[in-house]
């Protein structure tokens, strides 16, 4: 999940904390110009705390460069899996480490993301990156096979630090640690404004299970504003004015066109006719990605809502001599202790407990589990609707065990215990 933080302060007192703290490690000085005004010249003190790097300005300021994702990993590589309860850990085992005022130190640059398995080859899927919204994907000379697409300002014609999105080659950065064909997505900002929006303000807020909700469904809808054109396509259930019209739509001199014609919404249009057309023909490359990392991001969030409550049961109940068994719901694994001892999924009852005590919950269920037909229907109908799915996705994790095992067949997971 989270890859990079970059934080930052001016208060005198978390500075002189880290500078003369005895796990950070000098690295070295650097003398360097201001680039706003060349007669300024700054230094700055590099020490390191096991690849956490602390730059000491003598404008008074310090910016910490973290790396969550290598630290988990010893520093080698960020091509495995980062799920939110080791993201969580870090954090907390960084905070722990060092005791100050957290709230001290701003959050002003941040990247998140995924790894996933492309079901082409990798150097397939970096080429036919060719937008994300409007805006081009452009090779980036950081890593092989590699690009990131984001707005440009209008009269410096230079990249807007607010959002930008990165598409590469992890497999092939990392060969040894992860599948070749590994796709890495992320998703980086440099403005504290876009970063604020996903309720990011210091590191507390990553110990936060929701903030991580957020940004799954940051990642989702980001991956879903991107145009892939892959000319692999089975044209079987098109007729030949569709073929001639995809065929159209499958050269990149054509968006280009478009582009250059500034004609309002007319490259939206020509995409959801684009896709309107590919979907038709049945599963393609696009439509893959999407399931592949829906499934990936679902995996990063399991166990991390039943940790929370968990924990939170602990808390409340620490000075009790009895320990309170706590009862999860099968689908969601967010605790439902207020429902009936014998309930096995959230229900009506659970639902309306966490509108009541906890909203951020309740209206993270809502996002997952409502459709976007009830999402103007009154509460008892969304209630209703939000049960109905959760029963939904119970029935069909059970459709899906009975199609792989059969009733007569051993489940060598069941007989371990897993």
């Amino acid at each position: 999940m989270i890859d990079f933080l970059k934080l930052d302060t001016e208060d005198e007192g978390v500075i002189a904390y880290f500078k003369t703290h005895p796990l950070l490690e000098y690295m070295s000085n650097e003398d360097m110009f201001n680039r706003y005004d060349p007669e300024v010249l700054n230094t700055k003190d590099k020490y390191q705390y096991k690849g956490i790097i602390f730059c000491f300005y003598s404008n008074k300021r310090l910016k910490i460069s973290f790396l969550p994702h290598y630290y988990f990993n010893g520093n080698l590589h960020n091509a495995n899996d980062l799920n939110i309860i080791d993201c969580i850990k870090i954090i907390l085992e960084f905070k722990n480490t060092f005791k100050i005022d957290w709230e001290k130190l701003k959050i002003i640059n941040l990247e998140f993301g995924l790894n996933v398995v492309s079901p082409i080859c990798i150097k397939d899927l970096i080429t036919f990156l060719i937008y994300h919204e409007q805006h081009e994907f452009k090779d980036n000379p950081e890593y092989q096979f590699s690009k990131q697409s984001h707005s440009s300002n209008k009269k410096t014609g230079r990249a807007n630090n607010n959002k930008i999105i990165k598409g590469y080659a992890k497999g092939l950065q990392f060969p040894e640690f992860c599948h070749i064909n590994t796709f890495r997505f992320e998703i980086k900002s440099r403005e504290s404004a876009y970063i604020s929006k996903l309720e990011i303000f210091n590191l507390n807020d990553l110990l936060n299970v929701n903030v991580y909700y957020l940004l799954i469904d940051k990642l989702i809808a980001e991956f879903k504003n991107i145009l892939i054109l892959y000319d692999k396509i089975d044209f079987t259930n098109l007729n030949l004015k569709e073929v001639s019209k995809l065929n159209t739509l499958l050269s990149q001199s054509h968006w280009y066109r478009i582009k250059q014609d500034n004609k309002r919404n007319a490259f939206n249009d020509e995409k959801i006719k684009y896709y309107k057309l590919i979907d038709k023909t049945g599963i393609h490359l696009k439509k893959q990605l999407e399931k592949i990392i829906c499934e990936k991001l679902e995996l990063l969030k399991k166990g991390a809502i039943s940790t929370l409550y968990n924990s939170r049961i602990r808390t409340q109940n620490k000075t009790q001599t009895t320990t309170v068994k706590t009862l999860l719901c099968q689908v969601t694994k967010i605790n439902i202790s207020m429902q009936k001892n014998d309930s096995i999924l959230l229900s009506h009852t659970g639902l309306k407990h966490y509108y009541k005590n906890d909203k951020k919950v309740f209206e993270q269920i809502k996002r997952r589990y409502l459709s976007n037909r009830w999402l103007s229907s009154d509460f008892e109908t969304q209630i209703k609707e939000i049960a109905h799915s959760i029963r939904n996705s119970k029935s069909n994790q059970s459709i899906k065990q009975n199609r792989i095992y059969k009733p007569t067949q051993l489940n060598i997971l069941n007989t371990l215990g897993i």
